[in-house]
């Protein structure tokens, strides 16, 4: 596929995905239903093959692949069984078929959204090629997974006390999720770049692709608006859920609407906040080059 071809559909695909974020907020949602677990994924997955296919090769992103579906269905089962390193949780049927206690979604969406965050490390460290210096090894694996934690802390409590497509059987102070999910997410996405990061050491480096630097920005770009478009579905949610009583497994009663506004201010001043740095650092670059 070209590049000017596989570029429209990429935009087209976030382009999409940030309405279909946007619609999970409105009166349509329950017509969306059927289609939110599957498209919040999926689509994400595509993109990131797509978009990382062209930047680091089907090599590499294979290897990212497997790279995350092992670390992340690891410890997910582990701590499934143990409570270690997330805390104590199971999975609803939501989520669809399993590979033992873990829903074979969720695999996928740790690739996806760790692909985002690893690219996006790169744009905030101005690190705009594949050169497996010091930064690469160890910085930005640092950066990336703190990125990728700020889409949790703006999503988990919306998807386990409110959607239930997993419940905390102890709750926990953040709208029924524990604070220990945080500190285990962490562990387990940092594992999953500083891997992905000691593998691509022994790489030889990539050209940087398309042949001119207007292709190179827009393939940053295109990564910085995915990580948007998957931002809005917070601050929308903010703006136009109603309000109702939830209760998560321990037995406290939470305000819907509370819930929404916080974890809108929490995505607009974490991720948005990622969002604006990596915008500027691009067109910071734009005028270096």
């Amino acid at each position: 596929m070209r590049d000017t071809t596989r570029n429209r559909v990429l935009w087209a695909m976030t382009v999409l995905f940030g309405v279909f974020a946007f619609l999970k907020a409105t009166p349509l949602a329950p017509s969306l239903m059927a289609f939110i677990p599957a498209t919040s994924i999926l689509v994400p997955t595509l993109f990131a093959f797509m978009h990382g296919s062209r930047r680091l090769g089907w090599p590499t992103m294979l290897t990212f692949f497997a790279i995350a579906f092992a670390v992340s269905w690891c410890l997910e089962s582990l701590s499934i069984a143990t409570g270690f390193p997330f805390g104590h949780y199971h999975y609803t049927d939501k989520l669809g078929p399993r590979l033992g206690t873990v829903p074979l979604l969720i695999m996928p969406a740790y690739f996806a959204m760790c692909y985002v965050s690893w690219n996006l490390a790169h744009i905030v460290l101005d690190k705009f090629d594949h050169r497996a210096d010091t930064l690469q090894r160890f910085a930005v694996p640092v950066i990336a997974a703190f990125i990728m934690v700020m889409w949790d802390l703006s999503m988990d409590p919306s998807r386990a006390t409110l959607s239930q497509a997993w419940i905390w059987h102890e709750g926990g102070g953040y709208f029924g999720v524990p604070f220990v999910n945080f500190m285990g997410w962490y562990l387990t996405v940092y594992l999953i770049f500083q891997i992905l990061a000691l593998v691509l050491q022994k790489q030889q480096p990539q050209r940087e692709p398309g042949a001119n630097g207007d292709a190179r920005r827009e393939t940053w770009h295109l990564n910085t608006a995915f990580y948007f478009a998957t931002f809005i579905e917070f601050p929308a949610f903010a703006w136009l859920a109603a309000d109702r009583p939830l209760t998560d497994a321990a037995g406290v009663v939470w305000s819907s609407r509370a819930m929404h506004e916080s974890l809108g201010l929490v995505a607009i001043f974490t991720m948005g906040f990622v969002c604006c740095l990596a915008f500027f650092n691009v067109r910071k670059a734009q005028r270096l080059q």
